[in-house]
């Protein structure tokens, strides 16, 4: 893990790209854009400390389905997809599996809202 500062305005990750860390908000907000957003508009979900995002494509390895980019000053503690399956590797099957089916779930509903 390693902290990581963006400035307000500064891309996070894009739409689209592989996932290869998670953050965790240690201060500032995060805007979340999805696909029909596109960073022109106001985001789509507004994240704050301590909250969790971009982990989705590290839980089920697909691409990210949306855009984070910093809305104000952010420090950012990044956790890398091995240090992520290491932590999850050391837990009980079935909270993988929830976990996994959560994140399948969440894609699922995601793409019907963007139909």
């Amino acid at each position: 893990m390693e902290k990581v500062n963006y400035k307000s305005g500064s891309i996070i990750f894009d739409q689209g790209e592989a996932a290869t860390q998670l953050f965790v908000i240690s201060s500032g907000k995060v805007g979340i854009y999805f696909p029909t957003n596109e960073f022109t508009e106001e985001p789509n979900i507004v994240l704050n400390s301590p909250e969790i995002f971009g982990e989705m494509g590290l839980i089920d390895d697909a691409l990210r389905m949306a855009g984070a980019k910093a809305e104000t000053d952010c420090m950012l503690i990044s956790v890398s997809k091995v240090e992520f399956e290491q932590k999850l590797e050391n837990s009980d099957v079935i909270i993988r599996g929830v976990v996994a089916a959560l994140s399948q779930r969440l894609r699922q509903l995601q793409k019907k809202k963007l139909k």
